[in-house]
Parts: structure tokens; C-alpha cells; sequence
């Protein structure tokens, strides 16, 4: 008698499976939040299609879309059988770099990001020190450029360039008025170079 129940659970179970493929498909995929991302790409890593089962449009499909550096988060929702909405969140490009990347606000490297960075143009040489380079643009609003090298940090302003050791030490006097011209700052004092 047990093996029937078996049978007979399995074929309700395969049966309900095909019936949910042919009686409700994915017949509208709308996705909400785009800036600088393209639909058909993010639709075919998230395997969003129209004809798609909608019973079995699970949020297990989103982990290859949520490895992508430019997405935050992302959501799916069913409004109505049917229809799925996703929903995405992109990061914000925050500093241009050199190799046409960017920084995000929250220090993820956005390929392709630069032109759409608002911060001041970052370069520099050796590897990329991402936390200071945002706060120093973050306390140098007026920067026009950030460069770091294994000496130091820069931060051009307009008319005045500033030049320390160690980004702490830009940090500690970012909000001092400065004179026109190169200021390199040390921990013992300030030297002027008009």
C-alpha cells in the first residue's frame, strides 16, 4: 500500500510541477531602478525571461546579478501572477579613477564608472589606498584632484595644492584656510611654497 501512496504523490507532485510551467508563465518582467546599468544585461543575470515558469521565479536567482560590483541590492516581487518586478539598487560612482573606474561611496571599484563620478579625478601610484582617498574627498568638498604616491598624498585645490605624509594628517587640518600655493604639511609644522 505504501508504495502507491509513493506513486500516487510523486505523480500529483509532477503533474502540479508541469501545470504551474504551462498555466502560469512570466508574462511581463518589469525592472525598476536602472541608472547606468542596462536592462537586457541585467535581466539575463538575473535569468528574468517572459515564458518563464512564475511559480518558480525564486530569489535564488539573483545571486549572479548581486556578484556584479555595480549592484547594492537587489529584490524580486510578484505583483501578480504573471508579472514579476525586480527591483535594483546600483551603487553610486563617487571618485574617477585614472583606468577609467571609479570609487563608490562605499569604496567598491565600479568598472567603467569614471564619467559618471562626481568626485574630484583620483591617481596615483602603488595600490589603491580606497578608505582614505574617500575621506580626503569627502573633508576636500572644493578638490579638484586627489593623487597618492608612496610618499604621500596630495589634494589640488583651486590655487592651492596641500601635501602630506600620511592622509590623517590632511584629515586633522582640512578645515584650516590656506594660502595660494604648495603647502606641504608635517607633523612638526607647515612649509610654504608660493
Amino acid at each position: 500500500m505504501k508504495p502507491v501512496r509513493t506513486l500516487f504523490l510523486l505523480l500529483l507532485l509532477g503533474t502540479l510541477y508541469v501545470g504551474s510551467l504551462v498555466l502560469f508563465p512570466v508574462e511581463k518582467v518589469e525592472v525598476v531602478g536602472l541608472r547606468h546599468l542596462k536592462e537586457e544585461a541585467v535581466l539575463a543575470k538575473a535569468r528574468l525571461h517572459p515564458g518563464d515558469p512564475w511559480l518558480w521565479v525564486l530569489p535564488t536567482r539573483l545571486s549572479p546579478l548581486l556578484e556584479d560590483p555595480w549592484v547594492a541590492e537587489a529584490h524580486l516581487e510578484k505583483p501578480k501572477p504573471g508579472v514579476v518586478r525586480l527591483i535594483v539598487r546600483e551603487r553610486e560612482p563617487f571618485l574617477p579613477l585614472a583606468d577609467g573606474a571609479a570609487l563608490a561611496k562605499d569604496g567598491t571599484l565600479l568598472p567603467g564608472g569614471a564619467p559618471y563620478a562626481p568626485g574630484p579625478w583620483v591617481e596615483g601610484k602603488g595600490p589603491l589606498p580606497k578608505e582614505a582617498l574617500l575621506a580626503l574627498a569627502r573633508a576636500y568638498p572644493k578638490a579638484k584632484r586627489i593623487r597618492y604616491t608612496p610618499a604621500g598624498f596630495y589634494v589640488d585645490l583651486p590655487g592651492t595644492t596641500l601635501f602630506a605624509a600620511s592622509a590623517e594628517l590632511l584629515l586633522e587640518y582640512a578645515q584650516a584656510t590656506w594660502p595660494q600655493g604648495h603647502v606641504y604639511l608635517y607633523s612638526w609644522g607647515v612649509s610654504l611654497r608660493p
